[in-house]
């Protein structure tokens, strides 16, 4: 078993410390989970076909707007995306009165 010195110590003191080594443990760990994220992930830019038909809109209204070119739509083999920023676009505002502005 490890040996205990004790020594007299002020309470404030001893918690400041005690922050100083939690804050500085904390902000290295945050650092490092930064560097590990600098790549953003290309698939949170697109979203799935799929995903968006029933829940946002129709299929008939998205193929609306693809031809209004409102939409643009992007394939990686038989699977269809839509750009995240494009839907996002898509949304307006609704006043109280349930009017768009």
């Amino acid at each position: 078993m490890d040996q205990m010195i004790f020594s007299q110590i002020n309470s404030q003191s001893l918690i400041e410390q005690i922050v100083e080594q939690v804050t500085a443990k904390v902000l290295e760990a945050v650092q490092e989970n930064n560097e590990k994220n600098v790549q953003p992930d290309i698939f949170d830019e697109y979203i799935p076909k799929t995903e968006v038909r029933g829940k946002l809109a129709s299929n008939s209204t998205l193929w609306k707007w693809e031809n209004e070119g409102k939409l643009k739509l992007y394939a990686i083999g038989g699977k269809r995306f839509y750009k995240r920023a494009d839907i996002e676009a898509l949304f307006t505002e609704v006043n109280k009165k349930g009017g768009v502005r």
